[in-house]
């Protein structure tokens, strides 16, 4: 067991804000069947989200593929450098960068490869790049962090993560011409493109020989990952993108809600039953739970699948109503939360409930 030193978190939410009813009563309200909007407004737990885009200037009737407002490297490399100022860290302190992306934008090459030099590090820092595992890869960017410090690296590790998802949906919605609850393929895809945040996140972790400026402390071996591996599982979420006879490239959903909302719970429910009986002691000092702000019902699904009360999850559904679905971020963003906002203080234990169309993740992390 590696214990990893969190030695800072910084959260960039991208500049253009938007309200639920703002979307789905003036924006996209000609596209909106009735009860689509009801269900929008009533049915998510989110009041606002943050986009790369100006809707309200977007031609929503030309189906041409839009740029974004706020490139997601030009999001990364501004939470990282405010990371770097905050913790008293400079390039030159990074030995291994990794970064976590969901979107199509960065298949080849990886973002590293501009993120690196546009920060300055240096030469011999190295990098890897999570892409597609969405928003259930916080703890494992932990785990290849602490291998990192085991093979006798001692600089620190830059995280970067980046949910970025109105790139796909947003194009996808621009060819619909109505959207019905009659066609789930089409209202999943605008709900997704609803409730997701375009957000980055940036943590830097410390070895204990360089844990100065830590804020919480997280012990590889209080994280207990599963993942959905029984046969067919695949089916219940896949993405296509191929391109048309012009080249473009087209995104293709297809996902059954239900099924995976089933899985993430049951395997989230194993892994606190597994944490609960190999660290009991530790189990027992939890004073806040967090969950994947994925949406209220998902949300209450797997928190009551889990046997985890409303109270103690509490933050994760404020989270969840100021800046919607933030992804593989939420864990970074829940963590930091509960430190800033004081409702964990030094010594005090927390635990986060990952989870995403890979898998579940749980694990602990305590208040410096």
């Amino acid at each position: 067991m590696t214990t990893v030193n969190v030695s800072n978190l910084s959260i960039n939410l991208a500049t253009y804000s938007y309200s639920i009813e703002k979307l789905v009563d003036d924006i996209f309200r000609d596209k909106l069947d009735e009860d689509v909007r009801n269900f929008s407004k009533n049915e998510l737990g989110i009041d606002r989200v943050y986009k790369a885009y100006d809707l309200e200037s977007t031609d929503l009737e030309n189906s041409q593929f839009s740029i974004p407002d706020i490139p997601l490297n030009d999001m990364y490399v501004d939470v990282a450098e405010r990371a770097l100022r905050s913790s008293k860290r400079t390039p030159s302190d990074i030995g291994l960068l990794t970064t976590i992306s969901d979107n199509q934008q960065y298949l080849d090459p990886s973002p590293t490869v501009e993120i690196s030099t546009r920060l300055g590090l240096s030469s011999n820092v190295r990098t890897q790049n999570f892409q597609g595992l969405t928003c259930s890869s916080f703890s494992e960017s932990i785990r290849n962090a602490a291998g990192h410090f085991a093979l006798g690296y001692e600089n620190d590790v830059l995280i970067l993560i980046g949910t970025y998802y109105t790139i796909w949906f947003l194009d996808r919605l621009k060819q619909i011409e109505r959207v019905s609850k009659k066609n789930k393929q089409e209202f999943y895809n605008f709900i997704y493109f609803l409730i997701f945040s375009d957000v980055t996140a940036a943590a830097i972790l410390s070895s204990q020989n360089r844990a100065n400026g830590c804020v919480a402390k997280i012990d590889t071996g209080t994280i207990f990952s599963l993942k959905e591996t029984t046969k067919d599982s695949y089916k219940k979420a896949t993405i296509k993108l191929s391109p048309d006879k012009t080249n473009r490239i087209i995104f293709d959903m297809n996902i059954n809600s239900k099924i995976l909302k089933e899985s993430i719970a049951r395997l989230s429910f194993e892994n606190i039953s597994q944490m609960r009986k190999k660290l009991r002691k530790d189990f027992e000092k939890i004073k806040l739970w967090g969950f994947h702000t994925a949406g209220s019902r998902f949300v209450d699904h797997v928190r009551e699948t889990c046997g985890i009360d409303r109270e103690s999850a509490e933050l994760t559904y404020d989270l969840m109503k100021e800046t919607g679905n933030t992804g593989a971020v939420s864990s970074s963003q829940f963590i930091k939360e509960s430190i800033e906002r004081k409702i964990l203080r030094k010594g005090d234990v927390g635990c986060m409930v990952d989870y995403g169309w890979e898998g579940a993740d749980a694990f602990l992390y305590e208040v410096q």
